[in-house]
């Protein structure tokens, strides 16, 4: 008898088990929601997945990675099951970050490396990397570049700059990764010197400019490479300009 009641329940189990894949839970709706350029068309497309497929059979993980590849400026898609019969698509933009040429174009990068794009011209706001020689930059992927030291330097700087939020970058050249420079709004040109320390060479110069001893009129170029050393930095002609407030940088230069 003990026999035939778990034969009973375990032909109930697979009853259940069978109508859940078969018939119960299927999508019934598709919910897209985030920033996105992408249309919800285009987003769903991308996904593969459609109203009537069982909600629990559905391979998330495989759609939310299709997503991130065919719709390149998607930075991530979030898929999740919401019973009984909703599947949500939740995506976030990604954002241009630099660009290097490749094969007379520019690919467009975000700050992790991802190719968001291939343009011909210069992409306006986004500045150009010089320096760097790509390997492969397939679009939806991430960019890798020839062995080399200015890769390496690179990888450490955007990550800095990126930290940073120091806008607008204009330019970044790492034709000498020993001696790398960034251009801020086209006016000022910052000589990151070794590549060490670019968060604090960076801190160092954004304290300028909140504290007044940089302004929006100046224009010239800025010796960053023993900033994190010795709190100075020296401006054009050699000029030294500290990190101090503007009310006390005279006694600061002086020292």
């Amino acid at each position: 008898m003990l026999v035939f009641y778990l034969v009973l329940f375990l032909l109930v189990i697979g009853t259940a088990v069978t109508l859940s894949f078969t018939v119960l839970f299927r999508i019934e709706e598709i919910k897209i929601t985030g920033e996105s350029r992408y249309s919800a068309e285009q987003i769903l497309e991308a996904a593969a997945i459609e109203p009537g497929e069982n909600l629990f059979l559905a391979d998330t993980g495989t759609a939310a990675q299709s997503v991130e590849t065919k719709l390149p400026y998607i930075g991530e898609a979030k898929i999740r099951r919401v019973l009984p019969a909703t599947l949500l698509i939740e995506v976030s933009e990604e954002k241009a970050f630099s660009a290097v040429v490749d094969d007379a174009q520019y690919v467009v990068l975000s700050a992790g490396g991802k190719v968001l794009e291939r343009e011909e011209s210069p992409p306006e706001g986004c500045p150009v990397v010089k320096g760097l020689t790509v390997e492969s930059a397939r679009l939806g992927g991430f960019i890798t570049y020839q062995e080399g030291e200015a890769s390496q330097v690179y990888a450490s700087l955007s990550k800095a700059l990126e930290e940073s939020g120091l806008t607008p970058i204009t330019a970044i050249d790492l034709t000498d990764p020993y001696s790398s420079t960034v251009l801020y709004d086209g006016r000022i040109l910052l000589e990151l010197g070794p590549p060490t320390s670019f968060p604090e060479k960076l801190k160092f110069f954004s304290s300028l400019l909140e504290e007044g001893n940089l302004t929006a009129e100046d224009a010239g170029t800025l010796d960053l490479s023993l900033a994190d050393e010795n709190d100075h930095a020296y401006f054009s002609a050699g000029s030294p300009v500290s990190s101090a407030p503007a009310a006390s940088a005279a006694s600061s230069q002086a020292a």
